[in-house]
Parts: C-alpha cells; structure tokens; sequence
C-alpha cells in the first residue's frame, strides 16, 4: 500500500514550495519534455507512460516516452545524464542503469550519485521468479534441483548485461551452487518472448512485466524477492521461506533529471509526481501492476539512489561482475 504519511510529508512540501519556486519555474514546462526510457518498448514503459499521461494533464505540455535501449540501460541513461539540465529531457528508470551500469563498467560515463537530480521515486516491489513450464518445478528448491542435475542447461535472461533481473540470478547461482547460464536481452519484452516460447528457462523479473503471463499459466512463480508475500500471489512464498534468503531484491523506478537541473524545476516535478501518485486510478492501475506506490520527497529519492548504489556496488564487487 502506499505510504500516506510519506505523501502527506510530499503535500505539506509542496505547499511550501510553492512560495518559493520563482515566477519563470512556475511557468515550465513551455515546450515538449522528452522522457527517456532506457530499454525497448512494452516493459518499464508500462508505467513511465502512466506517469507522463498525468505530467501531461498536470502541467499543460506533453511529456512523451523516448524508448533508448542498449548496453543494459546506460545507453539512455548517459544520454540524460549528458543532456541539457534544463527540464526538458528526463530518465525514468530502473536500477539497473542508473546504479548497477556505471559499478559494472567504469567507462559509463556516467555516475549514480552525481549524475543525476533525483526527483521521485515511483514505486518499489519485489521481484518474482518465474520458471516456463517445461521446466519441472513446483518449488524454488525443486528448481534447484533441476539445476544441479543439468548444468549449463537452465537458462535465464535480463533487460541486458548489469540490470537487476542480471544481478539476481547471479546471486541466485552463486548462493544455491547451480550451472544456469545468463543471457542478455535489449530490454524485459525480447526477454519475455524467449522466455514464453521455451527458449529461455527461468526469470527473475519486477510483476509488472511477467504477472499477466503468471495469472494465464503460460509461466510458473516460484518465489518473491520481498520481505513478504505479495497480495497479488499470496500462495507464493518469498525466497526466505523457500530457504534462500539471501536471495533478496527491491526492484523500482522512479524519475531523474540532468545534475545541474534547476531546484526549481525539480521540485515542481517531485511535486507533481507526488501529485499524480495521490490518484485513487493511479495507486489502483501501480497495484494491477504488482508495483506499490511510493512518491516522497525529492531528498528521500537521492538518498535511496546513494544507498541502492552502494548495495549492487557490493555485489558486483563480490561477484567480480565487470564488462570485459
């Protein structure tokens, strides 16, 4: 559920900005803003597109999806992060790009913390593992299994090399001892489609992305990545209760901005978002999706990124995860 005292804190926030943002900050946007998603069309676009629809309909400009993929997300997210920081061309991104590429690669071009201008955090959910049904398992330790008796066999892709569905299943091969062989897309959709014809054999992914295909049968959850289970698959138990605990991952979004954007014009942004995330359709659509609404200010938002930055920093390192 969303977190009502984090919006309130937005709202109150928000009233006081509004006596400070200057008069020509008040007026943007005046042109078209460009909202760069960082991988192909038909997965994290979903709900970037929920969110430039109401910055839309809030602000008076269209704010349209670019979609930029490659190279795992840094593609997109270093052409923000070199983008004129003048409002009119944000990231709406993942983890993955934003503070797992540049740990991975050190010729990004990019940083996590100084590239960007947090503006909102959009929503956070746990991550589900997916298996096609082929593969016989009921149980992520069945999976394990199965694993273990057919090395190199087991396949499993992601959005592209370093995003988060990438650095789980590496924890995941790592924590349970199993052979599975990773391979990266250009972005969740391709991932999928390999994955429902069979081609692929297990998925970690956000519910956005694979719950449609879990409530058809065309896939099989075996765990959640949460601290919890997930009121959207209530019989599925987390990888703690499944005995793999240290199998653990938040996946979210949110909205950035080129370092160096005006206060002015973030703030009018994050107030905006947190507008749009107070709408009854807008938590029920986040929800639908298996994503829960989160919003807040935009200093909470860069703290998050500092810390997710320094937490997949740890597991690169660990699992000497590098671009050769």
């Amino acid at each position: 559920m969303i977190d009502k005292r984090t919006l309130l804190s937005g709202a109150v926030a928000t009233g006081v900005l509004a006596f400070a943002i200057p008069g020509w900050a008040q007026n943007y946007p005046t042109k078209l803003v460009r909202i760069i998603v960082p991988f192909a069309p038909g997965g994290v676009d979903v709900t970037a597109r929920l969110i430039a629809d109401r910055l839309t309909a809030a602000l008076g400009q269209p704010f349209v999806i670019e979609n930029r993929p490659g190279a795992g997300g840094s593609v997109g997210a270093k052409a923000v992060a070199s983008a004129e920081p003048d409002g009119y061309t944000l990231l709406f991104s993942t983890p993955g790009p934003v503070v797992v590429s540049p740990a991975i690669n050190r010729n990004a071009g990019y940083d996590a913390v100084r590239s960007f201008a947090a503006i909102a955090l959009v929503s956070k959910s746990p991550l589900l593992l997916v298996v096609h049904p082929s593969v016989p398992a009921k149980t992520v330790n069945d999976l394990v299994a199965y694993a273990r008796n057919n090395p190199g066999k087991v396949h499993f892709p992601s959005p592209g090399f370093g995003t988060q569905p990438h650095l789980v299943g590496e924890m995941f091969k790592a924590l349970t001892k199993t052979d599975i062989v990773h391979v990266p897309y250009r972005g969740s959709a391709p991932s999928i489609t390999d994955l429902l014809a069979g081609q692929m054999q297990m998925y970690f992914d956000n519910f956005a992305n694979v719950l449609q295909h879990v409530d058809s049968g065309r896939l099989r959850a075996l765990g959640v990545t949460g601290e919890a289970r997930s009121p959207q698959l209530p019989d599925v138990p987390t990888m703690d209760e499944s005995g793999h605990g240290g199998i653990e991952a938040t996946y979210w979004n949110g909205l950035l901005a080129p370092a160096g954007t005006q206060p002015a014009i973030v703030a009018r942004l994050n107030a905006a978002v947190n507008d749009a995330l107070g709408l009854p359709e807008v938590r029920a659509a986040l929800l639908k999706l298996g994503s829960n609404p989160a919003g807040g200010t935009t200093e909470e938002f860069a703290a998050f990124i500092a810390a997710e930055a320094q937490r997949w920093g740890t597991v690169v390192r660990e699992a000497n995860i590098k671009v050769e």
